[in-house]
């Protein structure tokens, strides 16, 4: 059933409801014994029990409605959304198998599995323009040896020197290859991101299964490229005296990619023979889908159940109203009914589409709060996709602008400019004036000061009062006037908290060059068993 919590540290807070509930409680047996001894209690016996009784209803149906709330607080899912996220731009990893069945030389040409596969993989970033790659070793373990990046010099530099040496791990685990690669991407990006995995599909593990199905969850695709011939090769294990026969396990790949679709997951994986004719083009169709432009790509999320405990919450509140404080002479009967009304009276005017939508852009906006902007893009764009549907152009207008906005806060300048040119000329002016005010943000980041000073002015013909707006033209025509980048001052959104990207490229450089002590030191002779291969 996939139950979890997203905020557990929530359920801490039923040790003071508990404490609140013994408390009013035993304050209820002190005022009740006090009320009987000196005999203040008109009617006697059956206001007393009357009292008892609306005292244990509000009691009751108010603990239940605080146990509601705290539910819904600590996030409770079971089930499976697929959600859609809309990406702008394209990532890859290469995930190399280098383990020592690659070292067989049955791939074209009599070259080795390894060295068809590098070969391969530079073809293909040739007709790479403008996408980040990592690279990914996988042996008896996975690394990542090359994080995100666009210098393709130092990926073919790897790629020319690949070899077995260069992990001490035996055997071969294809599946922790993938989840290395899926730790290579960011967690919250706006580029869709691609596994590429060169492997002649051996295993030892027999984890990859499990691990293409944890890379369709994160919506990350896996291209399967397989090296070598099915007829079986004898190689050396690790060993350096024992042979083991090698090959292709097409059949076997092709069972588990099978298995991993039949599951439900709609952003999977494919197989593809590098030594069929066109295999290279089948891979760059699939990737070009996210060039030039935006992408929708499927994420398999835990389903929240908030909404339903809110409701509950609400209606455990006004039964504890109905029950416990009002003085309805009519009876019990009469007491249901109303609360049964008001209960259907909310549930079928609440619970309208546009409601629903409401809800998604409030949690989108609180991920975008957060800095979770993956989630804030998918709360968006659903929103936006049921907006559209109904014809709904309010809602559609704010959804495709958070969306824009979101891309903002991620450095997607362009993309975010296309989402709110999308909606400029048909929206209400609290949108607009956001529009023009984040172009100019946009604007003057590019050095384009004229342009920005023109946005937040035209701003400032909506909302007179933006304090904001009226600083940022100053600076902005200040900066034009002089003509000097030395003295430009960087605009930010209201809520923007970006890492400094010099102290991250300089992570990198001491993640490469530590790698890179790692094989030299990795590629000296060692003992190995025969189960390395």
């Amino acid at each position: 059933m996939n139950l979890s919590a997203s905020h557990p540290v929530a359920f801490w807070l039923f040790i003071p409801l508990a404490f609140a509930v013994c408390h009013v409680i035993i304050k209820y047996r002190k005022l009740a014994r006090i009320l009987s001894e000196k005999n203040e209690v008109s009617h006697g016996h059956f206001l007393s029990n009357r009292m008892e009784h609306c005292f244990w209803f509000r009691t009751i149906f108010r603990f239940l409605c605080a146990v509601m709330i705290i539910l819904a607080g600590a996030g409770i899912s079971w089930g499976t959304d697929t959600i859609p996220v809309q990406k702008n731009g394209k990532a890859v990893s290469f995930v190399f198998d280098i383990s020592y069945s690659m070292e067989a030389h049955d791939a074209p040409g009599g070259i080795s599995r390894l060295n068809a596969a590098a070969i391969y993989a530079k073809g293909l970033i040739e007709h790479f323009k403008g996408t980040k790659v990592s690279v990914v070793i996988a042996k008896g373990d996975g690394t990542v040896a090359i994080p995100l990046t666009d210098d393709y010099n130092c990926v073919e530099a790897l790629m020319d020197n690949l070899s077995p040496k260069l992990m001490s791990a035996e055997g071969t685990s294809l599946g922790k290859g993938i989840k290395a690669a899926v730790s290579s991407f960011p967690e919250q990006s706006s580029e869709a991101s691609y596994i590429l995995l060169f492997t002649d599909c051996e295993e030892t593990d027999n984890t990859l299964q499990s691990s293409l199905a944890e890379s369709a969850r994160y919506g990350i695709p896996v291209i399967v490229v397989g090296f070598g011939s099915e007829r079986e090769s004898e190689i050396l294990t690790g060993d350096g005296q024992t042979r083991v026969k090698t090959a292709l396990r097409t059949t076997e790949i092709e069972r588990i990619i099978r298995a991993v679709k039949n599951s439900g997951n709609i952003s999977s994986c494919d197989y593809i023979d590098a030594s069929e004719m066109g295999s290279a083009t089948k891979i760059l169709k699939i990737l070009s889908a996210a060039s030039g432009g935006t992408t929708v790509t499927y994420e398999v999320q835990g389903k929240k159940r908030h909404k339903m405990f809110i409701i509950l919450a609400i209606v455990f509140f006004i039964a504890s109203v109905l029950l416990g404080e009002l003085d309805i002479k009519g009876g019990r009967n009469r007491m249901l009914s109303t609360m049964a009304a008001t209960t259907c009276l909310f549930i079928f005017t609440g619970c309208t589409p546009r409601f629903d939508d409401g809800v998604k852009i409030l949690q989108g906006k609180l991920d975008w709060g957060k800095g979770n902007y993956q989630n804030a893009t998918a709360d968006f764009l659903q929103a936006a996709n049921n907006a559209k549907l109904r014809g709904d152009e309010f809602v559609y207008q704010y959804s495709v602008y958070g969306i824009g906005s979101t891309y903002l806060m991620q450095g997607e300048n362009d993309a975010a400019l296309s989402k709110f040119n999308l909606v400029y000329e048909d929206a209400p002016d609290q949108i607009k004036f956001a529009i023009l005010y984040n172009s100019g943000i946009i604007a003057h980041r590019s050095g384009d000061y004229e342009t920005a000073a023109n946005f937040f002015r035209q701003s400032l013909f909506i909302d007179g009062t933006s304090t904001d707006a009226k600083i940022n033209l100053e600076l902005s025509l200040r900066e034009e006037s002089s003509h000097s980048n030395e003295s430009a001052r960087e605009i930010m959104p209201v809520s923007e908290n970006k890492e400094d990207q010099t102290l991250e490229n300089a992570l990198y450089s001491i993640i490469k060059e530590g790698e890179q002590q790692q094989w030299k030191s990795q590629q000296k002779d060692s003992e190995r068993t025969s189960q390395d291969y």
